[in-house]
Formats: C-alpha cells, sequence, structure tokens
C-alpha cells in the first residue's frame, strides 16, 4: 500500500513547491528594484509592529492565546495579530511594492 502512495505523495509535495519569483517594473534595473524592495520591507514591518503592539501579550506569556480561559472556558480563543504579524508584514510589502508600480513575475528557467 505504501509503496503505491510513495509515487502520490512525491508528485503531491512538487506540485506544492513555490514558484520562484521576482518584483519587475519596466524602468526599473535591479538595483533600484533592490532599494524599493528594502524600503517597503522596512516600512511594513513598523505597519506591522504598530498594528499588533495593541494586542501583544502581557504577562502572563500565553495571553490572547486561548489559554487564559480560566473561569470561562464557553469562551472562543482569540488569536491576536501579534501572533499574525509575519502574514501581515508580507501583505503590506507586496501592497508597498505594487503601489509603487511592481508587479510579481514568474521565472522562467532556461532549459
Amino acid at each position: 500500500m505504501m509503496r503505491r502512495l510513495a509515487p502520490l505523495l512525491l508528485a503531491l509535495l512538487a506540485a506544492c513547491a513555490t514558484t520562484p519569483t521576482e518584483w519587475v517594473r519596466a524602468d526599473t534595473g535591479a538595483p533600484q528594484r533592490d532599494r524599493d524592495y528594502q524600503e517597503c520591507r522596512d516600512i511594513a514591518w513598523k505597519q506591522a509592529l504598530d498594528e499588533s503592539s495593541s494586542s501583544r501579550p502581557l504577562y502572563p506569556p500565553w495571553t490572547g492565546t486561548g489559554f487564559n480561559t480560566f473561569g470561562a472556558p464557553w469562551r472562543e480563543p482569540q488569536s491576536p495579530s501579534y501572533f499574525s504579524r509575519g502574514p501581515r508584514e508580507a501583505e503590506f510589502t507586496d501592497y508597498c511594492m505594487r503601489g509603487r508600480g511592481y508587479r510579481l513575475q514568474i521565472l522562467v528557467s532556461p532549459r
């Protein structure tokens, strides 16, 4: 059974592999693109930090993770934005780069 599933699992893993991409803009070379990307990442880092600062974990360190429902087990666990800061940072970076006129292009490898 496992021998028959192994090729299928390998094919699924290969399909899930990330596709290499890069930011492109017609009038921009690689050095300028890299500077713009770094500026956008810096802006995004600050924005994500500001957004999450109001929900950062307080003492005890598990505050806001759903483990602090002492006396109220019927409450739904909440996951504050502090714990999703990485994805938000990526969204802000994407928004910034698109705002500067860049678009993501799939890299095609030569055969």
